[in-house]
């Protein structure tokens, strides 16, 4: 009995005094710069469970473990009961590269240097190239780009990117050299001389900035509505595109009793009309407000202020009307209204601006118009 005690105490200090058993655990982040893990390579004890934790470097983003360990989850445990090598793989983020096109023409891209496998992941460079269909020309790319106008142009992709290639049709036509005056009695200069008239002022001041548009067409007549100036554009044969184009139109609507209210569509479809004369172009056209007639020697006998007013409603509606589409209003209302104080600024006819208000309009103009682009 005592040998058999013996022998149980001798197995029990025998299994006590055993050295507990080491695995050697390795660690790889893939690729190294990819990214890092929370524990280091070394020895780890039999039955242990490691928590481990894949940290992506900035700009990547972890994908899964491999090796001796398969999962996809940054945060996971591994038991340690074998030597191992486990490793975290990552990859670099990636972006789009997202191009839309206005006008006609198509890009093309080509890669230049890659981040990694995928083409526009983050350190990629990629060339862009705008080509233009025949009777077209690139303008300007338009988004998240420096180089606006640099064609072909190197994209950093390091975020996604939205980016616009502009392609603007060629301007072309027998008519692109020519100015056409749209309106009635005011563009024609009822009781001025022919060179009193604004849009013949404007012309001489525009010729002083510009020789792309050189000569005058004037469609206008005294006593004209909307209705009347858009028979006489029909008979014209006019032929698009004309260089620039301009709408004074409406005091005769508001003269023969119509309101601002009925008014609004004959001007809409007559300001849509004379956009399709400079194809849509909408830095070729401009309105003009209608000048207070109410304000000449001829209203003084009539009330002012509900001439006035009426006036202020038209001009509400083409400046409204106008402004939504992006072309350019000019008020010269207030400039008429001087006439109340200054006789000098009215005609003949004590009713029409003289030369010397006509003047003071193109002033107000020409600084704007001037700056067009017209190439």
């Amino acid at each position: 009995m005592s040998k058999l005690k013996f022998l149980l105490f001798f197995l029990l200090l025998v299994s006590c005094n055993k050295e507990p058993v080491l695995f050697q655990i390795d660690f790889v982040s893939q690729p190294q710069n990819g990214g890092s893990i929370n524990l280091n390579s070394s020895n780890y004890n039999e039955g242990e469970i490691l928590k481990l934790e894949a940290v992506p470097a900035e700009n990547y983003s972890f994908d899964f473990w491999s090796g001796d360990l398969n999962s996809n989850q940054a945060l996971t445990d591994l038991n340690v009961d074998s030597d191992k090598t486990v490793i975290a793989n990552f990859s670099k983020k990636t972006f789009e590269l997202n191009i839309t096109i206005e006008g006609q023409g198509k890009v093309s891209k080509r890669l230049i240097k890659s981040g990694s496998k995928n083409d526009y992941n983050y350190g990629s460079i990629v060339e862009i190239l705008a080509s233009p269909e025949n009777g077209w020309t690139f303008i300007e790319w338009q988004g998240d780009i420096e180089n606006n106008t640099t064609n072909p142009v190197h994209i950093n992709i390091d975020s996604e990117k939205n980016i616009t290639a502009i392609f603007k049709k060629n301007y072309v036509g027998k008519n692109t050299s020519k100015f056409l005056a749209l309106g009635d009695s005011y563009t024609i200069g009822q009781s001025v001389e022919v060179n009193q008239r604004w849009p013949v002022q404007f012309l001489k001041e525009l010729k002083a900035t510009t020789n792309v548009v050189d000569t005058l067409k004037i469609i206008a007549q005294t006593g004209w509505r909307v209705d009347q100036l858009k028979e006489a554009m029909n008979s014209s044969n006019l032929e698009p595109p004309y260089g620039l184009v301009s709408l004074l139109i409406g005091v005769n609507n508001q003269f023969q009793g119509q309101d601002a209210v009925g008014f609004r569509p004959e001007f809409v479809e007559i300001l849509e009309k004379s956009l399709k004369l400079v194809e849509n172009r909408k830095e070729r056209i401009f309105v003009v407000s209608i000048p207070d007639w109410g304000s000449s020697p001829y209203g003084a006998t009539l009330n002012r202020t509900q001439i006035s007013k009426e006036i202020d409603d038209f001009n509400s509606v083409l400046k409204e009307e106008s402004e939504k589409r992006g072309i350019r209003y000019f008020n010269i209302t207030t400039i008429s209204r001087r006439a109340l104080t200054d006789i000098s600024l009215i005609a003949s006819d004590r009713l029409h601006p003289s030369g010397k208000m006509y003047k003071l309009w193109v002033d107000k103009m020409i600084p704007v118009i001037s700056k067009i682009n017209f190439d």
